[in-house]
């Protein structure tokens, strides 16, 4: 028998056994596409999450009081302020800018400032660090580098915010480790034990195949066809899944948490890489199983 022959064979064999296992296949299926649901789900939420944290990173700025009795020149100080390590953009207040900042704050009682002197007010740098630099140690760091400067009068950042903010960061990070390996595992099991369900129904057909001659790629070529055809249909579960799902959970949400469920890639790029993944689970799935068994 030919190559293509062989091939055409196997195929029509798969599909097949599909048919005979229609329920087992549809199991496998549907526990392909909703655990890459689930995983993907945790993916973007915790994407969507970082992102979010990370913004508040432009938070964690340093503020820098420029002497009185330094004359104001902005571009050479700005010039200095770009030498330390770990500034990543900074902007010059005037002390008239700052005098207006403080009566924009203090709107409907501006009267406190009558007669209150624009020299009262020092002119400073707010600095935004770069995102290597906002933990507790590197900020305190930044600061002491930027208090060395000749003609900086005081330098001001919030240390409890920074240690806060640092701390959620390594808090994310592990527990997205922490949840993600869960996550894999649990996937990775799931289908394993379900693909096996498939194999053990048809042993009794590959110890016949295998007494009459049939090599391993023989046998393993069909759950390899069914491992392929199982994961693109659990691709599109899992896509549909995901849609369907988030449809229903922004009615659910609320508006200042919806981020949270945004899609942090384009469609065609989700689609393409679930079902991708799906059929990967699949044959990987199918392959490891029937390579179990046939060393049995």
């Amino acid at each position: 028998m030919s190559g293509g022959a062989n091939l055409l064979y196997m195929l029509s064999d798969s599909l097949r056994c599909a048919r005979e296992n229609v329920m087992t296949a549809v199991l496998t299926a549907f526990t392909i596409g909703f655990s890459l649901a689930i995983f993907a789900i945790f993916l973007f939420v915790s994407i969507n999450l970082n992102g979010f944290i990370s913004t508040w990173g432009d938070k964690t700025h340093v503020v820098v009081y420029v002497k009185d009795n330094v004359a104001s020149d902005p571009e050479k100080f700005g010039e200095s302020l770009k030498r330390v390590p770990g500034v990543n953009s900074f902007t010059y207040i005037s002390r008239e800018a700052a005098l207006k900042e403080l009566r924009d704050e203090l709107k409907g009682h501006e009267s406190i400032l009558e007669g209150v002197d624009t020299n009262l007010l020092p002119a400073s740098f707010e600095i935004k660090l770069g995102s290597a630099y906002r933990d507790s140690d590197r900020v305190r760091g930044v600061a002491d580098n930027l208090k060395r400067l000749p003609w900086v009068d005081e330098v001001q950042y919030s240390r409890e915010w920074v240690e806060k903010f640092a701390s959620l960061i390594r808090f994310m990070e592990l527990a997205a480790l922490v949840i993600g390996v869960f996550l894999a595992a649990a996937t990775v099991f799931i289908v394993s034990n379900t693909v096996r369900l498939a194999v053990y129904a048809r042993r009794e057909e590959i110890e016949i195949m295998r007494l009459i001659g049939a090599s391993d790629t023989y046998v393993k070529v069909p759950f390899f066809m069914e491992g392929v055809m199982q994961g693109v249909v659990g691709g599109l579960i899992s896509f549909a899944v995901l849609a369907v799902g988030r449809y229903l959970m922004l009615d659910n949400v609320p508006q200042y948490f919806r981020f949270a469920l945004d899609v942090p890639f384009p469609a065609p790029a989700v689609f393409s890489v679930l079902v991708l993944s799906g059929v990967l689970m699949g044959v990987a799935g199918s392959l490891v199983t029937v390579g179990r068994f046939l060393k049995t």
